[in-house]
C-alpha cells in the first residue's frame, strides 16, 4: 500500500553577503517520510528550527535533518501530512497494521505518548508535549478526541494544547500542514 506522496515545493528566502534578500533553496522538500505512523500516510518536514527565537543566519538546509516525529524540545518544525483516503473495501478485521486502544506509553526516545487504536487509515491515539497548529490544505481530515470527533474542511485550523487525539480520514486523500512547537511539560498523562 505504497502512497504516492505529492511533492511539496519549498522555497526558503533569506539574505545574502551584501544583505539583499535572496532565495536560498527553491525545490521540493527533500524530507519526506513515508508510512512512519500509518501505512496510508507520509509526512514532509519543510523546516525545523532548534530554539526560539530562531537563529536566522548562514544558510544550512534546516528542513533536510533527521526525521523525529517530535519537533526540538525548545523549537519547532513545519510538517505537511499526506494522508490517503480509505477504500470502499477497506475491512479493519482484516488490517494487519491495526492496533488496539492500550494503557498509555512512551514512544521509545521521544516525548510523545501513545494509547495504540490505530490502522492503515488512522493514526495512533498519541499526546505529545507541544502546541500544534493544524490546517487542513486539500480534502478533509478527522480529529479523534477522547469525547468526540471533529471532521476539519480546507480552510479550517485547530490549536492543539499537548491534548489526547489521532487523525483518520473519513473518504478522501488530505494534505494538512502543521506547526508543532515545544512546550513546558502539560497535564499528567493519564
Amino acid at each position: 500500500m505504497a502512497l504516492e506522496m505529492k511533492a511539496i515545493r519549498r522555497i526558503v528566502t533569506g539574505n545574502d553577503e551584501a544583505g539583499n534578500s535572496t532565495v536560498i533553496f527553491d525545490s521540493d522538500a527533500p524530507n519526506v517520510n513515508v508510512g512512519t505512523i500509518a501505512a496510508s500516510a507520509g509526512m514532509t518536514d519543510v523546516w525545523v528550527f532548534k530554539e526560539c527565537p530562531a537563529n536566522i543566519s548562514g544558510h544550512e538546509d534546516d528542513g533536510n535533518l533527521p526525521f523525529s516525529f517530535d519537533p526540538p524540545g525548545q523549537g519547532g518544525h513545519l510538517r505537511i501530512v499526506q494522508s490517503a483516503a480509505k477504500p470502499e473495501d477497506y475491512d479493519p478485521l482484516l488490517d494487519t497494521t491495526a492496533a488496539p486502544i492500550t494503557a498509555p506509553f512512551q514512544r521509545k526516545g521521544s516525548h510523545t505518548w501513545d494509547k495504540g487504536g490505530k490502522n492503515a487509515y488512522s493514526s495512533p491515539i498519541h499526546q505529545s508535549q507541544t502546541v500544534d497548529y493544524g490546517f487542513v490544505m486539500e480534502g478533509s481530515r478527522t480529529l479523534i478526541l477522547d469525547d468526540e470527533e471533529r471532521v476539519l474542511l480546507p480552510g479550517d485550523v485547530v490549536v492543539q494544547l499537548a491534548n489526547w487525539h489521532g487523525w483518520k480520514n473519513p473518504d478522501d486523500t488530505s494534505l494538512m500542514g502543521f506547526i508543532m512547537m515545544g512546550s513546558e511539560p502539560g497535564p499528567e498523562v493519564k
